[in-house]
């Protein structure tokens, strides 16, 4: 990679490589894919990086050809990583491109800005294609028609519930915990009016949509990669998670004395 023609802001790529180390964390990207992209950010405007990277801040420190310091920051956002593949797609793509043809730093800050103002879908095309996705689970484990549509009410009530709690910054935790008992509930429901005989398939299908199946497979990502601390951070985070949604089943089975 040739050395850029003329000197940039390192204090602008300093802010620029931060906004995107943070928005790909956030995003639910592996860490090592943040890493490379950082570094091929920071190269492409001539720069080297010394990153430290966790699962919910990033520090950064950057140096010129002759090894002196010209940047040193940090940020931090206090909630755990979700998941949203397209930004860490989009990103990547942005830094490919700035690898191939360097383009202001302005311009750069303005793409990324973009990126991060894209809307996500519609609240309720999600409440329906995740609800549409657990009756089809419930149809998978053998459920039948009135078990796939209490599965559909029962992730569509879940759902719903969390997106509430969502709303008000609740625990992430507690969020889980309790939509997993909003969702057995509405099975609990459909059972006690005589919609369905059995509460086994659309019980054990209705919380499907809170269980951490992409974070997990991102914690094994950076094990694999190295990168312990943050991998068994990711891990245990997801483990908790699991943890709620069993111990939302397990307080609606006790409750109603359901034997399972």
């Amino acid at each position: 990679m040739s050395t850029p023609d003329r000197p940039h802001d390192p204090l602008l790529l300093g802010k620029l490589l931060l906004n995107v180390g943070m928005s790909m964390l956030h995003a639910g990207a592996p860490t090592r894919r943040v890493n490379l992209v950082l570094n091929r950010i920071s190269g492409s405007y001539g720069y080297r990086i010394y990153a430290d990277l966790g699962t919910r801040h990033l520090s950064v420190s950057i140096r010129d050809g002759e090894g002196t310091n010209v940047f040193s920051g940090g940020r931090s956002k206090p909630t755990l990583p979700g998941v949203n593949f397209r930004v860490v797609s989009e990103i990547s793509n942005m830094s490919l491109a700035l690898e191939e043809k360097q383009k202001p730093l302005a311009e750069a800050r303005e793409q990324l800005l973009k990126i991060q103002a894209q809307p996500h879908y519609s609240r309720w095309l999600v409440l329906l294609v995740v609800s549409l996705a657990g009756s089809a689970f419930c149809y998978t484990f053998g459920g039948n028609v009135p078990e796939m549509g209490s599965a559909f009410f029962a992730t569509f009530c879940g759902l719903f519930f969390k997106q509430e709690l969502l709303k008000k910054g609740t625990n992430t935790y507690v969020i889980t915990f309790l939509s997993a008992v909003m969702s057995a509930l509405a099975i609990v429901f459909c059972w006690k009016i005589g919609v369905i005989s059995e509460l086994g398939h659309a019980f054990a299908t209705s919380v499907l949509y809170l269980i951490p199946g992409i974070p997990l497979i991102i914690a094994f990502v950076d094990l694999l990669d190295g990168y312990i601390l943050n991998g068994l951070d990711r891990g245990v985070n997801a483990l908790i998670h699991a943890f709620a949604i069993a111990a939302g089943l397990s307080l609606i089975l006790h409750v109603f004395n359901i034997p399972f």
